[in-house]
């Protein structure tokens, strides 16, 4: 069995389990953590920040406000709520959008959007692939963002 491999943010709030075989490298440009499989369709792009506050922000509210500024706009039972292994919370949802190359041609665009929140930290996660591709990483993507560890998060207590 291989051994877990983990990467840190840049800025330190946050660390994640980068699944095997995927390739991960901090993005200088835009800020953040980059993951993507070499011979993969997708790519997550993770990007913290600090919050306002130290009480724990609603990630749904935030996801919400986020996908406004994006012009998606989604009904309240299309967001999940996740509890993080490592503590904190994670609102997540996926659409498909339509979106045209500089030649008029539409294509479908497969996209799982992520807020995860801890006292103190905001960490916005976006995964995009052509929507024929969706169901080969799905599944590894949500267990990867519900993996995640916040900087400030107390892990969850057996009940």
């Amino acid at each position: 069995m291989a051994e877990r491999r983990w990467h840190d943010d840049p800025e330190g709030a946050f660390s994640l389990q980068v699944p095997e075989g995927w390739s991960v490298e901090d993005d200088a440009e835009e800020g953040g953590v980059v993951l993507w499989h070499p011979v993969g369709y997708g790519m997550l792009h993770l990007l913290s920040f600090p919050a306002s506050t130290e009480e724990v922000a609603d990630p749904a509210e935030e996801l919400y406000a986020f996908l406004e500024d994006q012009g998606v706009e989604l009904e309240e039972d299309e967001v999940e709520d996740v509890e993080l292994a490592g503590g904190g919370e994670l609102a997540l949802c996926e659409y498909i959008s339509e979106e045209e190359d500089e030649s008029g041609e539409g294509e479908a665009i497969f996209w799982m959007m992520g807020v995860a929140t801890a006292p103190g930290v905001l960490v916005f996660a976006t995964y995009n692939c052509p929507a024929e591709m969706e169901p080969d990483d799905r599944e590894l993507i949500r267990s990867t963002l519900a993996a995640l560890r916040l900087r400030g998060a107390e892990p969850p207590q057996p009940q």
